[in-house]
């Protein structure tokens, strides 16, 4: 079954010929987005990135079909807790 993942910022894949951010896969039928994480080696926490297919939020046990577009994109955080006060 053919699909074609968007890896996003640190997600992209090194090659020898650069970064590499777009693949389009061949995955067993019935695979689910957690399984495609582990196919690609993506050890970030699912806590840690946005699984969207088509368009839309998905979970990880959702189960992929023919022709998909997933974009895996790892969640923005960081900063500080803002307390009211900027330094100078």
């Amino acid at each position: 079954m053919q699909i074609t993942v968007h890896l996003h910022t640190v997600l992209q894949m090194p090659t020898p010929e650069g970064l590499r951010s777009r693949l389009d896969m061949d995955v067993p039928v019935n695979s689910t987005v957690r399984a495609l994480l582990a196919r690609l080696e993506i050890s970030l926490p699912l806590e840690a990135l946005l699984l969207v297919v088509n368009g839309r939020l998905a979970p990880p046990d959702y189960i992929l079909h023919e022709n998909d577009t997933v974009h895996l994109m790892p969640a923005i955080s960081g900063g500080s807790e803002f307390t009211g006060e900027v330094s100078s």
